[in-house]
């Protein structure tokens, strides 16, 4: 009996299955693998670089607070219009009205460090509370001045309304993830080429109005 041609064939899937898988097909497989990899590794650094960064303006954000709620209790302070004497805006024990400058309308500080730390320090950056520890003594408890130093602030006082009201700025730089943070250590700034301002491809920053009226409820 004659067999059929195809009785005599091995059958193809069967061949297939037993060759195994080419070198082109393996190399086809891993740059799939390392790519898929890559890829989960970039959107895992991006969440991170982003739960950073909101982070970091969350503690920005404090910090502004921080100081306007210091100003203004000096503003509580702020009783009459003797500008030097008892109860001025000048009054020597201020850290940050007494510079407004004479009450002219429109008129004022401009841009000042917030004086944190000493002139011409080598580092110069605080944390989200800053160092001015008369203000909320117990949250500095919680956060050491030592600790998460990675923003510089400044402020500005204005007059609106002469010798009873006063508009304070506060603003809060720091340096991006990707940014050169040696560079900006000492704060540099506000005025000048170099100052953190002038470099908004290295620095965040965030800025908070509020105002400062005079205590009218105390006796002068």
């Amino acid at each position: 009996m004659t067999s059929r041609p195809d009785d005599t064939l091995p059958d193809r899937s069967q061949a297939a299955h037993d060759r195994g898988y080419t070198l082109v097909e393996v190399m086809v497989v891993l740059v799939i693998t390392i790519v898929g990899f890559l890829a989960m590794t970039h959107l895992q650094a991006s969440v991170l670089r982003a739960n950073e960064n909101s982070w970091n303006a969350a503690g920005a954000v404090e910090l502004a607070r921080h100081l306007q709620e210091t100003i203004r209790m000096e503003g509580l302070e702020w009783t009459n219009d003797t500008q030097n004497l008892v109860g001025g805006v000048n009054q020597a024990k201020f850290v940050y009205l007494k510079n407004v400058g004479g009450p002219v309308a429109g008129q004022g500080s401009g841009w000042l460090d917030a004086g944190y730390y000493p002139a011409n320090t080598s580092f110069a950056l605080v944390n989200q509370l800053g160092y001015q520890t008369a203000y909320d003594s117990g949250a500095h408890q919680a956060f050491p001045p030592d600790r998460n130093r990675r923003y510089c602030v400044r402020y500005r006082l204005t007059w609106v309304v002469p010798n009873f009201l006063i508009r304070s700025d506060v603003r809060v730089l720091w340096v991006r993830h990707e940014g050169k943070a040696g560079d900006y250590d000492t704060c540099p700034g506000p005025e000048g080429d170099d100052s953190m301002e002038r470099h908004p491809q290295d620095v965040f920053t965030v800025s908070f109005p509020a105002t400062v009226m005079k205590n009218v409820f105390v006796a002068p």
